[in-house]
């Protein structure tokens, strides 16, 4: 047995250990949770308060101390399959030489208290991801430690065996990425942590204060980027998080589902997850009897040609752009300053007693301006009684009933369309149905004038695939999120929801909060370079896009009709399959399309169980990654993103 199996079976023990000694822990502090409740329920009328309150205490200590035994105990159990994914020895000025091997956690031997791996966001695993052998430094919270980087290695591992070890200079080693990209797709994403380029880790471990954007082209690992980034920040700031203090906006459900199982991997879970329409109705909360077209919906009216289609675009069009949101701005501006238009308000049914209303204007804009505008007529009724001596429930009611009158209207959505009667160059966009975009402006104006308390205890924003959010999103998301520290990551030549600005300045612009960072990425890791090129005929904004793989070329198929494209389909998807690809999709422009190319080819063949085979849309698509990809039917301006879902093989059937 040499030296690296050695030490392997070294480690794997010591986890076994470790898992060994939980397990006695976790059982002591279920047993103490069930006695504490048990007391609590006995003993409930007989306990004082402070001692109820003493209890309730430590059970949740208790209860914190069981749910963290879990978590250890799961990233232990993922540690008895890959012990360690990297090594290195340094040598520290005046010290002895040291290894260093890195892992989901850092692991100490229960006995000696030894290091035994160490954490890959440890700041001396900046050794790995950033230098090269020789002279070589990192920053420690004690300061700069110098000395000699004398060597590093990537381990691979296949259920707890050492099947590979290589002598590596950088992540970036063409062998080693190459055969690490070159790997067969997945159903969800996959952890970065033997790739993470040097580019990549400085923005993982750069500051998280204010507000920070990643620009990077389709595949340059945006959003492995961003989840590593938050295993990075729950390890930093492990001391002061809370549960849920760190949100990841998705754009729907199934990339939620795809990116899942990311932060497991990284041992991390403190996460709360929101899809796109969740921040708009968590706004409107209050307001029950709203409803709004989702964005989904909407794309998908827009993208199957209906005869409601070019209304609906023309509308979007508009709504998407940010002079749409100055509009909005401007009108909630105009509403703080004239929503209430007083007249004389008179508390004698003779008219004998006149309360006049410029006294009632002052009181509206002046005295109670600190008060939340939807709150001030009650305020400014109970003012009243108390001045004029009025003690009845029913007179301060009517009172104040009247007051409310003297409002432009009390409902968001009506003073919402009352916006395109006052400024008679938007008329022609009042909506016929609310649309999302709508539905943010109702938001930002019901948030405004009732001052709801919507803004999130939240610590860190991650939002994903930011180049389709349109700048009155972005403005919503600047309220919600107001004392949040955010990261943006988009592609701006990914743009297939209506977005017609630049998502970064429109972020920019909105997002006061500093500083600003742009990162701004160019290699594309995910697709070969024959398919980037291809890709790149349909880029919006010309770029340089640098490559790693090399592959076949892109094929492009003419197909008369429905059946010819799945005959395409069916052929080539066959020799992808034998090829050992099982991870296709065929992607379409509508969900109408999806559905019936699928129906189509089921109708002739079965799919085969151990293929994931997809038809679905490309508003769905977008963010995902396929080992073979059929585009189908799909117009030129969304082309490029649907080319680049592929990571080995693109069929174009046009």
């Amino acid at each position: 047995m040499n030296y690296e199996e050695k030490h392997v079976q070294e480690t794997l023990e010591i986890v076994k250990k470790c898992i060994d000694s939980e397990l006695v822990h976790l059982k002591m502090r279920r047993e103490n949770i069930l006695e504490e409740r048990k007391y609590f329920n006995d003993y409930f009328n007989e306990l004082k308060d402070d001692e109820k309150k003493d209890l309730l205490e430590n059970e949740l200590l208790d209860t914190n101390a069981y749910a963290y035994s879990l978590q250890f105990i799961a990233r232990l159990g993922k540690q008895l399959k890959e012990p360690y994914f990297a090594g290195f020895t340094f040598e520290e000025d005046g010290e002895e030489p040291e290894n260093y091997y890195l892992s989901i956690h850092t692991l100490r031997d229960p006995e000696t208290g030894a290091i035994v791996t160490t954490d890959w966001r440890a700041p001396v695993a900046a050794l790995y991801y950033e230098a090269e052998p020789g002279k070589a430094e990192f920053t420690a919270p004690a300061g700069k430690i110098q000395g000699n980087l004398l060597g590093k290695k990537r381990y691979v591992f296949k259920n707890g065996k050492l099947i590979k070890s290589s002598e590596i200079g950088m992540p970036s080693d063409d062998e080693m990425l190459c055969e690490a990209l070159s790997a067969n797709s997945d159903t969800h994403m996959k952890t970065i942590l033997q790739t993470l380029q040097k580019e990549q880790y400085k923005i993982v471990r750069d500051y998280i204060e204010g507000v920070a954007v990643i620009q990077g082209v389709a595949g340059s690992g945006k959003s492995s980027i961003a989840l590593h980034k938050v295993a990075y920040v729950l390890y930093a700031f492990r001391d002061r998080l809370k549960y849920g203090e760190i949100t990841i906006l998705s754009p729907n459900s199934v990339f939620s589902e795809y990116i899942s199982s990311v932060l497991p991997e990284l041992g991390e879970d403190n996460i709360k997850e929101f899809l796109f329409e969740d921040v708009i109705e968590y706004a409107l909360k209050e307001l029950e009897d709203y409803h709004f077209t989702d964005r989904l919906t909407q794309q998908e009216v827009i993208h199957r040609n209906l005869p409601e289609s070019a209304g609906y675009k023309r509308l979007a069009d508009y709504k998407s752009t940010m002079e749409f949101r100055d509009k909005v701005v401007e009108y909630v501006k105009y509403l703080k300053r004239n929503i209430f238009v007083p007249e004389d308000l008179d508390l004698a049914e003779d008219g004998s007693v006149k309360i006049p209303a410029d006294f009632l204007k002052d009181l509206f804009y002046s005295t109670f301006s600190d008060v939340p505008i939807m709150q001030r007529t009650q305020k400014i009724a109970e003012f009243i009684a108390k001045q004029k001596k009025i003690r009845s429930s029913e007179m301060i009611e009517k009172m104040q009933m009247e007051l409310n009158f003297m409002l432009v209207s009390m409902s968001a959505p009506v003073l919402y369309r009352k916006m395109y009667s006052m400024y008679p160059e938007i008329a022609d966009y009042a909506p016929a149905n609310e649309s999302w975009e709508d539905a943010c402006a109702v938001a930002i104006i019901y948030v405004a004038l009732y001052e709801p308390d919507v803004a999130v205890s939240n610590f860190y924003l991650i939002a994903d695939e930011a180049q389709d959010y349109v700048p009155i999103f972005i403005e919503l998301l600047n309220i919600v999120y107001k004392g949040s520290n955010m990261l943006f990551v988009g592609d701006n030549n990914q743009k297939i929801m209506g977005n017609k600005g630049n998502f970064v300045n429109d972020i920019k612009k909105i997002i006061k909060k500093r500083p600003f960072r742009l990162y701004e990425l160019t290699t594309n890791y995910r697709s070969t370079k024959q398919i980037t090129q291809y890709a790149a005929k349909y880029q919006a904004q010309a770029g340089i896009t640098e490559c790693v793989r090399e592959g076949s070329t892109p094929k492009e198929i003419s197909a008369a009709n429905i059946d010819e494209a799945v005959e395409a389909v069916k052929k080539y998807s066959d020799e992808a399959i034998g090829k050992g690809y099982e991870n296709i999709a065929v992607i379409c422009k509508s969900a109408a399309e999806a559905e019936m190319f699928e129906s189509n080819f089921k109708k002739k063949y079965s799919l085969k169980s151990n293929v994931n085979f997809k038809f679905l849309p490309l508003y769905i698509a977008k963010g995902l990654e396929y080992d073979t990809v059929f585009v189908w039917n799909m117009p030129d301006d969304m082309m490029y993103t649907a080319c680049t879902r592929a990571m080995h093989e693109l069929f174009v059937i046009k």
